[in-house]
């Protein structure tokens, strides 16, 4: 934990949002602010850190240098591009669907997990190898 740290928020009303820590209190709050978000003391179990620093961000910045700085690290446009954030947009847009869609979605993951199966008894049979191959070509080949 050090201040400049990117984190997200796991889990209430406010999961997902992007914060950056500029203070710590003890080791188990901390001072954060971010865009959108107002500045406060925040528990540690409810963040989670990323492997983003905002470069030149001293302990206690203001709000303003604060989002100066993420601006200029592009810090959202990262984070947006990291795996848990693209895990939550795929959980947010899934969450959003009807039931038409939900079937659509199953029956694509069934088709893809057919072709995926076939392709690979015709790499070589049931070994490990060919599975995640046939995977990867199935894969490949949708895009």
């Amino acid at each position: 934990m050090q201040a400049g740290r990117a984190a997200f928020v796991n889990f209430g009303e406010d999961y997902g949002k992007l914060v950056v820590i500029v203070d710590w209190v003890n080791a188990k709050q901390v001072l954060v602010d971010g865009e959108g978000f107002p500045r406060c003391l925040y528990p540690m179990r409810r963040l989670t850190m990323t492997k983003f620093v905002v470069p030149g961000l001293l302990r206690g910045a203001r709000t303003s240098t604060v989002s100066k700085a993420a601006k200029k690290f592009e810090l959202a446009k990262k984070f947006a591009a990291c795996p848990p954030a693209l895990k939550m947009e795929q959980a947010k847009k899934r969450a959003s669907l009807n039931d038409f869609e939900r079937f659509s979605v199953m029956i694509n993951r069934k088709r893809r997990s057919f072709a995926v199966r076939k392709l690979a008894a015709k790499m070589g049979g049931a070994k490990k190898g060919p599975v995640k191959k046939a995977a990867a070509a199935v894969k490949n080949a949708k895009k």
